[in-house]
């Protein structure tokens, strides 16, 4: 048995990319990736952009657990936490 690691057999073919996959680089004047004929990437730039969200606060009522123990009611603070694209 061999004690190179599996996955090192295929190492040389999933680091070769493929000939028809599109070459990018960062312009460092625009601040943007561009393909090679010029074209702007938008697959980092179409992200949306993040809202603040407030979930009100609320009463949880009295009531018995699955393992028959009564619990009291008790008030759930608000909470205010980011979403994206609301």
């Amino acid at each position: 048995m061999s004690k190179i690691p599996f996955l090192y057999k295929f190492a040389k073919e999933l680091n070769e990319s493929s000939p028809d996959e599109p070459k990018l680089h960062f312009d460092e004047k625009m601040q943007v990736n561009l393909f090679e004929d010029g074209t702007l990437s938008w697959f980092g730039t179409s992200k949306k952009v993040y809202t603040n969200c407030c979930t009100p606060g609320h009463i949880v009522p009295a009531h018995y657990t699955s393992s028959n123990k009564y619990v009291l009611a008790k008030h759930v603070r608000t909470k205010t936490d980011r979403r994206v694209g609301r």
